[in-house]
């Protein structure tokens, strides 16, 4: 399972977006593995199109990917927090590592920050 981020999801829909060709390339050379994103993910890469009213297209785009989209559980609060108060990251790119984590998962990511992060802690990230 590879968790994607918010920027690759925005990259991936967005073709003016400067990650967009290889964030393509990354996910069809990795078609046949799971990506996964949590819920609070893919509601961030939906932010700009949900303020253009062009959500539906976007959906579009995103959906057929076969992304897996994690809920977050009254357990994840307690190793949630940890992460990010170990790592200083927003608590978006900490959602990531912990269900990288939780799910024996990599990341997969256009952020350098988010993706040292994740490596210190022993998560192999893949940097778009």
């Amino acid at each position: 399972m590879i968790v994607l981020d918010a920027g690759v999801l925005i990259a991936y829909s967005e073709t003016h977006d400067p990650h967009h060709k290889s964030t393509v390339q990354f996910l069809g050379a990795h078609a046949d593995e799971r990506f996964s994103v949590p819920v609070l993910t893919l509601s961030e890469a939906l932010v700009r199109p949900a303020s253009a009213e062009e959500i539906g297209s976007a959906l579009k785009k995103i959906m057929p990917l076969g992304l897996d989209v994690e809920d977050m559980r009254e357990q994840d609060a307690v190793p949630l927090a940890r992460v990010r108060a170990t790592t200083g990251l927003k608590m978006p790119d900490a959602l990531v590592i912990h269900t990288a984590e939780r799910y024996g998962g990599s990341v997969a990511t256009t952020d350098a920050r988010l993706a040292a992060a994740a490596e210190s802690r022993g998560l192999v990230v893949h940097k778009i």
